[in-house]
């Protein structure tokens, strides 16, 4: 089935079974950036902590040193 095919069977659904198929497709791809992105996204956010908590020991250090 062509592109232009699904279109054209798209039109002809009631407006209820449109929604119904934009929430399928809208689910599908939440899934997609979910296991593309989302793997990425939470390794970022670890590396991202680990360098604040590395920053917020150098802090301390310095600040008890000067003291």
């Amino acid at each position: 089935m062509t592109l232009e095919e699904i279109k054209t069977a798209v039109r002809d659904l009631s407006a209820d079974e449109r929604r119904r198929l934009a929430v399928f497709i809208l689910d599908l791809e939440k899934d997609h950036l979910k296991n593309t992105l989302g793997p990425q996204i939470s390794e970022d956010l670890q590396a991202l902590s680990r360098v604040l908590q590395d920053a917020a020991e150098k802090i301390k250090r310095t600040v008890k040193g000067s003291f």
